[in-house]
């Protein structure tokens, strides 16, 4: 009791020391070169709190180290604020993720989402992962253009965008966290703004694409302050976070915020300019605005954007004019913001978040021609693309789908969206497609496509620009087409199937080119896509007249287990061979078990396009099948079936040609497929929740044990469920280790313990009676809460209490510490690793006892994180008294 005494009064003395001042902030950085870094500390603070000011910041940069930043910038601003901004740089010794941090005591007073705010450190942190620029190339943070501080009215929509620039063209998300007072601990008692005089009209959102965060609406006046975490993706992987720490200061008048009147989406081709007014009025009388904007378009390093900052109108307009050129073109949208604000003493706002969209140019003159001899279509378009001198520039891609009528969007680049797949990209400007199936129409796309590129040549930020127009390409019917691959008979040795095919179009032939006799030969190969074919018919026809659209019924086939595939060969002139159909296999069913359900799949290869199917099911009674249903996919589920009954089904699928001239519909059946339910349907997969002392007050301190629970979703009633596994891993990055499992549907929780951490991260299955897993549930990662604190006095006097200066018991978290004893002449005493200190009162050096005196220690303090090892943001620090008398 008398240690924790003690460090209470020297913690209180420490807080006490400092005024209160913090009010928002950030840390931003860029990258100088491979491993060195310029970072800057930005804070808002409370101009008056004079004690408080700060002309230098530490720094804390997570690989150990520290460094006091100097104050660079220093602004007073209306409403007893001030803006302040530190600049320092830092080398890292190798590619790692890092977490940047920054401490000062303390924030302002009366926070009115938090406990006792004025006691309550400010905390601001990024999340640096240093990549090897070689192979990924530099990274720089986002830089959040507009302040951390913004102003609303009770009752009146809150609006506030960070409006964050990526200078490299990264992806950024956005979420809202609680404010924090430390790494991984978050300020006390913080409840969403919304919980304040909480109901269906006091709503906070943010959107995690644009960052704009909405509150509908404040309902109580005072300051509130929350946290935005913005994470920077690149080719869809997490490169870093910088958090924002927002102060929202809400005021209770008569005053209205003003409204703006503009485009939220705007999209421009490369080269060409956007010219748009931007108005904003304020609705009450005598009110003036000021009307400016700010944001990417304008961070450009060149032709960047203007716009006229309009300053006590009402209303007021603004013309916001860019030109474009293809150096502006990039992986993500722009975003922009236009804000109004009123002249009140505390000015309300309006802001619209403006995306802006810039496009490359569509490829022109895109055009083709067919080889009817190769069956191939070589594509071509102009060889003097306009963006193609810009260094992001890669080249172009093709596309493709069956049938035609494209009809092009201004604001899309993504072919795939229209039911396009890509078939190719080159360097050059031509493209020759060789894999046409007969009996078709094609639509071709090109599209220009860029990227960044590392210094060793490796792709990343990918884009491309607006499609080129629609090549329509209809192939010519020479050739005779497949129309039916119909299974007649389902047996294992006597099955049947019955194929049709067409005649060539008279025209597309041309008879005096490809004079008679014509010989049609008919082939088949096993699967659906087999290769393996064997002439199973053959006919010759001496005139075009004789030709005729012919079937034949093959026999004798397997098709209770194989699909069957048919090709046509056409000669002409008795043995010159013109081409050969596309290959087309029948319709082959699959069924898959479940609990008391049945699951349909099946597949096929056709050059047609299938385009419905319809499902029938035999009655047991008759041997008849009757239509069950109609479906778009290609399979189907039927529940509510017995286990212990067979089942039998088929499918028709219904199709066509996309090119005019062909039969329509093309109808045919699949083999019959009989199976019988049975219970192979897993558990559905639990949701986890893992809790400590670090996130749950009410858990015993100290105590390496990490509490799971978990519940099963309510949409699944009918799973059954005989217990559950329990699986766990130290990092993110190792492997998953099954470590127990418990039994009974109802047990819904486990208690882990471990050694010297709590860091892991943990998954449950759930298993049924009769053996089936469910999928994994959500991951959940946990991370060290370090617990530990120092005493400020001990009495080595042999009496056997209180002899060795140990940390206060229990403690946990820690795996090592760099704990040095210094005299008062600041000579090293005693220095250790083991968080366990262990000091025994004696010089290191020379091992004598020491005097009574009084020693100044640091100790810098280690923990387990999910990215490995962590230093705690700052070294504990202090006084410790050494009494010989008993």
């Amino acid at each position: 009791m008398k240690k924790y005494l003690l460090l209470f009064i020297s913690v209180l003395c420490l807080f006490t020391a400092y005024a209160t001042h913090n009010r928002a902030g950030e840390i931003t950085y860029r990258q100088i070169s491979g491993l060195t870094f310029e970072f800057t500390i930005t804070t808002y603070t409370k101009a008056s709190s004079v004690d408080a000011d700060r002309n230098e910041l530490e720094i804390f940069w997570g690989d150990g180290r520290s460094d006091v930043l100097p104050r660079t910038v220093e602004q007073f601003l209306p409403n007893d604020i001030k803006l302040n901004r530190y600049t320092g740089t830092h080398t890292y010794s190798g590619p790692f993720t890092y977490v940047v941090s920054v401490v000062d005591p303390n924030r302002i007073g009366n926070i009115l989402n938090m406990t006792n705010s004025i006691n309550v450190p400010f905390y601001l942190e990024d999340t640096l992962r240093i990549l090897d620029p070689v192979i990924f190339g530099f990274n720089n943070s986002p830089v959040l253009l507009n302040p951390p501080i913004d102003f609303g009215n009770v009752g009146q929509t809150f609006v506030h965008n960070p409006n964050a620039f990526d200078p490299d063209g990264d992806s950024l998300s956005y979420r809202l966290i609680p404010p924090k007072q430390g790494i991984g601990i978050p300020v006390p008692g913080y409840v969403s703004p919304s919980q304040i005089l909480p109901g269906p009209n006091n709503i906070l959102t943010l959107n995690p694409r644009t960052g704009e965060l909405r509150w509908e609406t404040p309902q109580l006046q005072g300051v509130y302050n929350v946290a935005i975490l913005i994470t920077e993706f690149r080719n869809g992987q997490k490169i870093g976070t910088v958090l924002r720490d927002l102060q929202i200061i809400i005021q209770a008048t008569n005053n209205r915020p003003p409204v703006i009147e503009g485009p939220e989406l705007i999209c421009v081709v490369a080269g060409d300019s956007i010219d748009i007014v931007y108005t904003a009025t304020d609705p009450d009388p005598g009110s003036n605005v000021t009307l400016s904007s700010n944001g990417a378009p304008y961070e450009v390093p060149i032709s960047k954007a203007t716009f006229n900052r309009v300053v006590n109108g009402n209303p007021a307009s603004s013309r916001f004019k860019w030109q474009t050129i293809c150096n502006h073109l990039r992986n993500t949208d722009y975003q922009m913001i236009v804000k109004a604000e009123d002249n009140a003493p505390l000015p309300l706002v309006d802001i619209k978040t403006v995306i802006i969209r810039v496009l490359a140019p569509a490829p022109a003159n895109f055009s083709g021609v067919f080889d009817p001899v190769a069956n191939a279509v070589t594509l071509t378009w102009d060889s003097i693309y306009p963006c193609s001198g810009i260094e992001r520039f890669r080249g172009f891609s093709v596309w493709r789908r069956k049938g035609c009528g494209f009809i092009q969007d201004s604001c899309s680049n993504d072919p795939a969206s229209f039911g396009y797949v890509q078939i190719g990209e080159t360097n050059g400007f031509t493209f020759t497609d060789t894999d046409l199936a007969r009996g078709n129409d094609y639509s071709y796309l090109v599209v220009a496509e860029f990227a960044d590129r590392t210094q060793i040549g490796l792709l990343f930020n990918r884009f491309r620009g607006l499609p080129s127009k629609e090549f329509c390409l209809e192939l010519p019917q020479n050739i005779p087409v497949i129309y039916h691959v119909d299974v007649r008979n389902t047996d294992a040795a006597t099955g049947s199937i019955y194929v049709e095919w067409s005649k060539p179009n008279a025209v597309a032939l041309d008879t005096i080119i490809n004079p008679p006799p014509y010989f049609t030969r008919l082939s088949r190969a096993t699967g659906i896509n087999g290769t393996d074919f064997t002439t199973i018919f053959e006919n010759t026809a001496n005139s075009y007249a004789a030709l005729r659209d012919t079937t034949f019924t093959d026999n004798n086939l397997n098709t209770l287990s194989n699909a069957y595939t048919y090709k046509i060969d056409f000669f002409v002139n008795g043995d010159d061979f013109l081409g050969a159909s596309d290959p087309a296999s029948s319709v082959f069913l699959r069924l898959q078990p479940s609990d008391q359900a049945l699951r349909l799949n099946w597949d096929f290869n056709v050059p047609w396009e299938n385009d419905s199917f319809r499902v029938y099911k035999e009655n047991p009674s008759t041997g008849t099948f009757f239509l069950l249903t109609t479906t778009q996919e290609q399979e189907y589920l039927e529940e509510g079936l017995s286990n212990d009954s067979v089942y039998c089904y088929k499918v028709e699928s219904i199709g066509r040609y996309t090119a005019d001239g062909y039969k329509f519909p093309l109808i045919n059946f699949s083999q019959e497929a009989c199976a019988n339910p049975r219970d192979t349907l897993p558990p559905c997969p639990p949701v986890v929740a893992v809790n400590n002392y670090c996130t749950d007050e009410s858990l015993p301190g100290g105590e390496y044990k990490n509490y799971l629970t978990w519940t099963i979703p309510t949409t699944c009633t009918d799973s059954v469920i005989a217990g559950y596994y329990i699986f766990y891993k130290p990092l993110p990055q190792d492997s998953i280790q099954l470590i127990d499992s418990v039994f009974g549907k109802d047990n819904k929780s486990y208690i882990h313990e471990l050694e010297n951490t709590l860091t892991g991260c943990y998954i449950v299955k759930a298993f049924d009676p009769v053996g089936n897993i469910s999928l994994p549930s959500n991951e959940v990662c946990v991370s060290d809460c370090p617990d530990y604190k120092l005493p400020n006095a001990f009495t080595p006097n042999g009496d056997g209490q209180n002899d060795i200066y140990t940390p206060i018991i229990p403690y946990s978290g820690v795996t090592r510490v760099n704990m040095k004893i210094f005299n008062r002449w600041g000579n090293l005493v005693h220095e250790t690793t083991d968080p366990n200190i262990s000091w025994d009162g004696t010089d290191i050096k020379t091992g004598k006892a020491l005097p009574t005196a009084v020693y100044y220690y640091v100790c810098e303090v280690f923990f387990n994180t999910l990215d490995g090892e962590q230093q705690l943001a700052e070294p504990l620090t202090g006084y410790i008294h050494l009494f010989r008398e008993k």
